[in-house]
């Protein structure tokens, strides 16, 4: 069991959060009053819950786990976009300013964020995440996170979230009704060996892609279906998809459907 609760002297805007979080996730918000979370855990006999305060989201567990949103490498690579760089998931989509993307395993929002950047005003990102508690924490930092520039606030605005699992999204898609759809299963093992992200390991979901989802995808796509993998990966050949550009870690395999 998980619940929603604040710091000992919220803001209104902090219960307004909390609120809508509860109901993003189906949890109860409880009133901290002048407990501990330690007294709350025992209490309701949960061990993990959602703490809203002027610091931002956190979720945490009756062990002293936290996690709450950053954007973390998402800002370096937009940083290196506005300064002429290049990034590699650009280059592999083919993104331009105008497109509409399909994240599928939205994670922690880093590739979301740089793709929103790129498509701009004129785009749409849309990002599934199947677990609630990540969502809503990635939901509450993409819309709160002080920001380094107006670019990067402007980008992480825009991305839409989904508490979706994209099994079922993607059968709901009409035909070619985006231009871009990507799958990103590394987060899914990231978020074991990163120390920052550790706690998560509990709530990410593991389930390996399928080929029933690559296909859909390949049907709901315009021009391009994305597979990021470890480099060497049999995934790549055993659901299709050719590789195209490797770094020291990962590969980008790519089916091209337009």
């Amino acid at each position: 069991m998980v619940f929603v609760t604040t710091t000992r002297r919220p803001r209104p805007d902090d219960e307004r959060w909390a609120a809508t979080i509860a109901e993003r996730i189906g949890a109860p918000v409880l009133n901290r009053e002048n407990r501990s979370l330690a007294a709350l855990f025992r209490e309701q006999g949960a061990e993990a819950a959602v703490v809203v305060g002027p610091e931002g989201a956190r979720w945490e567990n009756s062990a002293g786990d936290r996690f709450r949103f950053h954007p973390n490498l998402s800002a370096l690579r937009v940083k290196e976009l506005r300064q002429g760089g290049r990034d590699a998931l650009v280059q592999v989509a083919q993104l331009q300013p105008g497109d509409q993307v399909l994240d599928c395993t939205l994670g922690l929002g880093a590739d979301a964020i740089v793709a929103s950047y790129v498509t701009g005003a004129s785009g749409r990102v849309v990002g599934l995440e199947s677990q609630p508690v990540i969502a809503a924490l990635v939901e509450y930092g993409l819309d709160r996170y002080p920001a380094s520039s107006s670019a990067l606030a402007e980008a992480m605005k825009r991305i839409e979230v989904n508490i979706a699992d994209y099994r079922e999204y993607l059968s709901q898609c009409p035909d070619q009704s985006f231009d871009v759809v990507w799958f990103d299963p590394m987060f899914r093992r990231t978020v074991t060996r990163s120390s920052g992200i550790q706690p998560l390991k509990t709530l990410a979901n593991p389930a390996p892609l399928d080929q029933r989802s690559v296909t859909e995808a390949c049907r709901v796509a315009r021009r391009r279906v994305i597979l990021k993998e470890r480099r060497g990966s049999e995934q790549f050949e055993r659901l299709g998809f050719r590789v195209e550009k490797e770094a020291s870690h990962h590969a980008f395999g790519v089916i091209d459907v337009g």
